[in-house]
């Protein structure tokens, strides 16, 4: 409702008459039982209304009593019939002292007019531009490899959106949905709670940055508001695990000594650079090892050139002159090692060894085994006995690259109670090769399988004639 002005009436101001200033305005005209007179296009009958007033300062005062008034009568273009009234009535009972104004910014908010892009659709869009930009996309749009980060990201983020947020647009997601529901992760531990929370941000944060939210509902998600992270002792390979190990890759996976050595004896990041880690980045002639920027997890060139004389023996028994050291089906492969370096009965093993890796890795003890292996087990190891043999944090962060105070290292990767003698131990630990290694015996299945037990139905069947003719 729009009042106007006060205006002077100059006629009654000649004659004499008290009240010759007015306001006008016009508001809907009511039946009887309260309810509009509309027209036939439905639209309100407007009657106009004149008050006047003795001087303009009392006019301009009676504004607010005339808004007031019928604001509460429902007049200007809300209540035009009982049915309005009506649902306006509920919608108060329902809302429960809510202005109804925020009721519609509220419905608005989760039903927009132009619909963008779900948090589902973003997060879709979010790692094909990550991929992207990391140059993990061939031109044609195919995946070449995948990083650990992009893959441990996706997957926290896709378990929330899974919990009911992946229609939800971004801007609906608030502060205490997202902090219940990383409260509500049951059987996760403290750290991996953490961890989810941290990817919810860098996803929340992308979408902020693309001018969709004006603030991400994970700022102000404080650690002291999530579980409680108690210090755990960092695990790692006790000497005589790791020489049982080294032993064991000789004796069943000689394919994978390479790529096992440069993470136990030279410390290079087993997530973040081994899936590209090339022969030729390692230097015999310069007793170095060169990783390229493309791959150091830091995104610069990193030198390693204190390496132990240990690691140049393991080079020239099982080093390759090139090409990528992970081999094909690397997990599988390692994980069978590790079930087999378990098992201390040397015969047992070697029998063990020969089931398929598939076989072998569905046996009680095998889940076993793969559970008793420390997380981030192998530069943990290198760590640990590399201090303990020289003594000095400050030398190996050099060789781990970390910048910056020895705090890092301390805090996750150096075990402890291991003797300097244990670190010399460590590092005296030199190939055996074996002459005939035992590798798995792979089942044949399908056609082929069809076409051995053909051959080996034949040559029975010939042996059968030939008795026969004799």
């Amino acid at each position: 409702m729009k009042i106007t002005g006060p205006f002077p009436d100059k006629r009654k101001k000649r004659r004499g008459q008290p009240n010759c200033w007015y306001l006008r305005y016009s508001i809907p005209r009511t039946n009887g039982d309260g309810t509009a007179v509309l027209k036939s296009d439905g639209k309100p009958v407007l009657q106009r209304y004149r008050p006047y007033y003795k001087s303009k300062a009392k006019a301009e005062a009676d504004k607010p009593r005339i808004i007031a008034q019928h604001s509460t009568a429902g007049a200007g273009t809300f209540l035009f019939d009982r049915q309005a009234a009506g649902e306006y009535e509920s919608a108060l009972k329902i809302a429960g002292g809510v202005p109804i104004s925020e009721l519609a910014r509220f419905w608005r908010l989760h039903h927009p007019e132009t619909p963008g892009e779900n948090c589902a659709a973003l997060l879709e869009r979010y790692i094909h531009e990550s991929k992207k930009l990391l140059g993990i996309l061939t031109k044609e749009g195919a995946e070449e490899k995948t990083t650990r980060h992009l893959s441990d990201l996706q997957s926290r983020v896709g378990a929330f959106l899974e919990a009911g947020f992946g229609s939800r647009f971004p801007e609906t997601v608030i502060q205490r949905q997202v902090l219940d529901y990383l409260l509500g992760l049951e059987n996760f531990e403290p750290r991996t709670v953490r961890n989810h929370k941290n990817s919810l941000s860098i996803f929340f944060g992308w979408i902020r940055d693309q001018q969709l939210i004006s603030s991400s509902p994970l700022t102000g998600i404080k650690k002291r508001m999530l579980p409680q992270e108690l210090p755990k002792e960092i695990g790692f390979l006790s000497l005589t695990e790791t020489e049982r190990y080294l032993r064991a890759l000789e004796r069943y996976a000689p394919e994978m000594v390479a790529h096992e050595v440069v993470q136990l004896i030279s410390g290079v990041r087993a997530d973040d650079e081994m899936a590209d880690f090339r022969a030729e980045f390692v230097l015999p002639q310069t007793k170095e090892i060169k990783i390229p920027a493309a791959i150091a997890k830091t995104g610069k060139r990193e030198v390693i050139n204190t390496l132990e004389k240990s690691f140049w023996s393991w080079w020239a028994a099982y080093g390759p002159r090139n090409g990528l050291l992970r081999p094909s089906n690397c997990d599988p492969r390692w994980y069978r090692v590790r079930v087999l370096t378990s098992i201390h009965d040397q015969a047992q093993a070697d029998k063990l060894a020969l089931l398929p890796i598939k076989t072998l890795l569905k046996l009680p003890a095998a889940k076993k085994a793969l559970k008793q292996w420390p997380w981030n087990g192998r530069r943990r190891t290198f760590c640990t006995f590399h201090i303990a043999m020289h003594q000095s944090a400050d030398r190996t962060a050099l060789i781990l690259r970390h910048r910056g105070s020895a705090e890092t290292l301390h805090n996750s990767y150096r075990g402890t109670g291991v003797t300097e003698e244990e670190g010399r131990a460590y590092f005296n630990i030199l190939p055996v090769p074996v002459a005939k290694p035992i590798l798995p015996q792979i089942e044949p299945k399908g056609i082929i399988r069809i076409q051995i037990e053909r051959k080996l139905w034949s040559a029975g069947k010939s042996a059968q004639n030939e008795t026969q003719r004799i």
